[in-house]
């Protein structure tokens, strides 16, 4: 049984921008398309999306500013940016700061801007996994220390039922 498509939101305010990453896309990725943050925002909580796209300009808000309120709200989100034109300081800052897991640039060649996507799903399968083995150490310690206080109280009891076997005072 195959493994279920990655999750892909693509959200630019020119429609089609999305629909080309649509349809070069859609065989390897569930692709969602949103004309607008406000529509890429609804569509975040009605789906579980794993990898978002967003053009840097747009009416309202930049991708940075997008990206920068999705990484707060939905952190497991892999979040990319694209621009043609490129502010450079403010994509730099996104990036450093962890906002933007990778830039791209348009106008993009197909093969760039899938291999781009690809690695995008590896690092959020990289980072569900983490998550699953982190969830688990989690489980196993409160585990632990659920047995050690256990222990704990086992030999306070036993303490209080064996008599005090140091020698008493010796008579002279």
């Amino acid at each position: 049984m195959s493994k279920p498509k990655h999750c892909l939101l693509i959200v630019d305010d020119e429609p089609n921008v999305c629909d080309s990453v649509h349809d070069l896309l859609r065989r390897e990725y569930r692709v969602l398309k949103a004309h607008s943050a406000e529509e890429g925002y609804r569509l975040m909580q009605e789906e579980e999306v794993h990898i978002v796209m967003s053009d840097q300009r747009m009416p309202q808000i930049t991708g940075v500013e997008l990206l920068t309120r999705l990484k707060s709200r939905y952190p497991q989100a892999v979040r990319m940016l694209f621009t043609g034109f490129a502010d450079l300081e403010s994509v730099i800052a996104a990036i450093n700061q962890g906002h933007v897991f990778q830039f791209i640039r348009k106008p993009w060649q197909p093969e760039e801007l899938l291999e781009a996507v690809r690695q995008a799903a590896d690092e959020y399968d990289r980072l569900a996994e983490a998550a699953s083995e982190r969830e688990t150490l989690l489980h196993e310690i409160e585990g632990l220390k659920s047995r050690v206080t256990c222990l704990e109280s086992l030999v306070e009891r036993l303490a209080e039922h064996t008599p005090d076997s140091s020698p008493g005072p010796r008579a002279s």
